[in-house]
């Protein structure tokens, strides 16, 4: 708050003897917020204050005509709001809700009480307990620490709010609360989202949490039914004043389907010959422990289908393929199968699509579930790849798989494959082609719902006979919101391919990742001729040779260490970052898997790799960051980038999950990734700049 009685000495600082306003000397990174001064109040109240150190606050006075305006600048405006994570989606994941930032653990409730105030305080956010240890307030030494956190898809907000009419913290879920917030008699004024609970009991959720009230001291208390507490408060005149809602029954430690609720650094220890240096800008990786909601099964933890690669739509949507499973409509509660082995005389393969709704990744809603039915024809299995919507069209690949010597009526003839055997699919095929849509996947159009022969597909390549192919399982360069970022407003894809006939090229599994770009239309994607291959060079002296996929040659190559790609623009960086995952244990398809992470400043490269991990999943594939779910600014301060990660784990391995609740479903693990001294100094002078040119 800026206080009237200030007011004499801030105008004589700022204004000449005409009254002219003049400005002040500011902090280089500063960004001016104009607020209307009305003389019989007696202070401004800057919006969020409470992140802002008052030292930072800079206040001037300048007349326009008759009116006084207040002119607040706040320093350092190029670190992030360390307090927040706002998301490219638009949504902001405050550091305690979900753990995110440098907080403490997840979202785990420390009671502090105030005797100036009478007041009791629960405290799973950041900014709730600096609220907590500025004023004065001390936490209890017997607590009952409950992680204020669920992962049902039926969880509710947890809303912490304080009134200065009280002088009471009320932390509510329940309709009585929020009613009881909203009495403007009461003066209570939203802070944040504390956690969040069930409304109502299950199996899985049998910690009941109440609203306590002392009339005395005009205090609500909220406790664990029966915990240490509740008895303590209850002896001291504290009465239930209603129900809130219901945490899982498992709190001891603090853990969410098996996480610990800490950030937790995952080692680098990449195989032996990595061929790229170690990024100097991006240091490595870390993940939130069990904050990694799994969709698909109809709740957070339910096993459901794999092979997601959602595409954020100009509508605000995701539209995602899906495959080998089944999955939950939340909006009908109908339950949809799909499974892309090819089977009967027909070789009839269906691929599963949905909607992604929502901005929270904590809080996805999967609905328009439905599949398409295609045949694998001349190979034995035709699964999804790359998914890109744009301008309203919905583009879908496929790709083909089989299996070593396959031969089936009338198609194609695979032949031996090199040893040792990879236990599945452990021919990589060539991609069909891409069928598109013009109302959301309402309705298809495939001009190969039936291949001729083994090279019938978009680049005419073939597996037939050992051969190998350049695009195997490509995706789409994810650039953001419909294409927002592109560097040239085309599309790109990248695949994972091999030359050698030594090779084994499995569906996880090769030597190379090759790249091709086209402009976005329905006359182009699908003809050959139209396509520019990636032919050699980096950043401007990079080559591209039109419609001849001979010309094509690696963008990045590693013997026997490739597999399934995938690429995203992190424009808060503006880095590229290509994931890839690979077996574990040379060239075993079922059993851990590794992934790993390379960056660069241009989408050819040079590249440098931020980490390797080894065992992630343990069995994860699939792997990619979607656009909308990156922060939209590196945490400055924390020095590190937040994202959510995406993939699927574990169709095979059966020996446990890690990170927790890493399952066959659409997984969304959150994660950052550390950021170097330099490179942070280069993204605050940036973000800097931009909001200079903004103001």
């Amino acid at each position: 708050h800026t206080h009237t009685h200030t007011q004499s000495s801030h105008v004589n600082q700022v204004m000449n003897s005409n009254h002219a306003a003049t400005t002040p000397t500011l902090p280089a990174n500063s960004v001016l917020c104009r607020l209307p001064f009305v003389a019989s109040r007696p202070r401004v109240c800057l919006p969020r204050c409470s992140m802002v150190n008052p030292s930072q606050i800079h206040v001037m006075w300048t007349m326009e005509g008759v009116g006084v305006t207040i002119a607040v600048a706040v320093a350092a405006f190029g670190v992030a709001d360390v307090t927040a994570i706002k998301l490219n989606s638009g949504y902001t994941l405050d550091v305690g809700e979900r753990g995110g930032g440098s907080g403490p653990t997840l979202a785990t409730g420390v009671t502090y009480y105030s005797d100036a105030f009478e007041d009791n305080v629960v405290a799973a956010t950041v900014g709730t307990a600096a609220f907590a240890t500025s004023h004065g307030y001390t936490s209890f030494a017997g607590n009952d620490p409950a992680l204020l956190n669920t992962s049902a898809a039926t969880a509710v907000p947890l809303k912490t709010f304080w009134s200065s009419t009280l002088n009471d913290t009320l932390t509510t879920a329940a309709a009585q609360g929020l009613a009881w917030a909203a009495d403007p008699a009461n003066g209570y004024v939203f802070q944040r989202i504390e956690g969040y609970c069930v409304p109502t009991a299950d199996p899985t959720h049998t910690v009941k949490l109440v609203t306590l009230w002392s009339t005395a001291r005009r205090d609500s208390y909220l406790v664990i039914l029966g915990g240490s507490h509740y008895t303590d408060a209850s002896k001291t005149g504290y009465t239930t004043n209603w129900t809130e809602c219901y945490l899982p029954g498992a709190q001891s430690g603090g853990k969410w389907s098996g996480g610990t609720g800490s950030w937790t650094v995952w080692p680098n220890q990449p195989q032996d010959g990595i061929p790229w240096p170690r990024s100097t800008d991006m240091v490595g990786w870390e993940y939130l422990s069990g904050a990694n909601p799994g969709y698909g099964g109809g709740d957070h933890v339910a096993r459901s289908a794999d092979t997601w690669y959602p595409s954020w739509s100009q509508d605000g949507n995701m539209y995602t393929p899906w495959t080998d499973g089944s999955v939950h409509d939340d909006a009908t509660g109908a339950t949809i199968r799909s499974g892309s082995g090819g089977h009967g005389a027909s070789r009839n393969s269906t691929t599963g699509q949905a909607k992604i709704i929502g901005d929270d990744p904590f809080a996805l809603n999967i609905t328009d579930v439905k599949t398409f039915t295609s045949s694998s024809f001349p190979y034995e299995g035709r699964y999804p790849c790359g998914s890109l919507v744009f301008n309203g069209t919905w583009w879908y690949g496929t790709y083909y798989l089989d299996n070593p010597n396959a031969s089936l009526p009338g198609g194609s003839t695979v032949g031996p494959n090199p040893g040792p055997n990879c236990h599945n699919w452990c021919v990589q095929g060539p991609m069909v082609d891409f069928r598109h849509s013009l109302d959301n996947g309402a309705t298809w159009i495939e001009e190969r719902v039936n291949a001729t022969s083994a090279s019938d597909n978009l680049f005419g390549e073939t597996a037939e006979h050992n051969a190998k192919v350049k695009f195997g399982a490509p995706h789409f360069v994810d650039f953001g919101q419909d294409l927002e970022h592109s560097p040239d407003g085309k599309a790109y894809l990248v695949g994972h391919g091999a030359s050698r006939p030594e090779a084994i090229q499995a569906w996880m599994l090769g030597d190379e990742v090759y790249m091709a770009r086209v402009e976005p239309s329905v006359a182009a994607i699908n003809d050959r001729s139209k396509w520019e291959f990636y032919a050699g060079g980096t950043g401007a002296d990079a080559k591209w040779v039109q419609g001849d996929i001979g010309s094509a040659v690696p963008l990045v190559k590693w013997n026997d260490h490739m597999g399934v790609v995938t690429m995203t623009y992190f424009d808060a960086l503006q880095k590229y970052v290509l994931t890839i995952s690979t077996a574990t244990t040379y060239p075993n398809m079922e059993g851990a898997f590794d992934t790993y992470f390379l960056e660069s400043d241009t989408i050819t490269g040079p590249w440098s790799y931020i980490n390797y991990m080894s065992n992630f999943g343990p069995e994860a594939y699939f792997v990619h960051h979607p656009s909308k779910f990156l922060a939209s600014e590196a945490n400055t301060t924390a020095k590190a980038f937040d994202s959510f990660m995406m993939y699927s784990a574990n169709f095979a391995f059966k020996n446990g999950s890690n990170p927790a609740n890493s399952a066959y479903h659409m997984n969304i693990q959150q994660a950052r990734f550390p950021l170097s001294d330099s490179f942070t100094d280069q993204l605050t002078a940036r973000y800097a700049s931009v909001r200079v040119a903004a103001v």
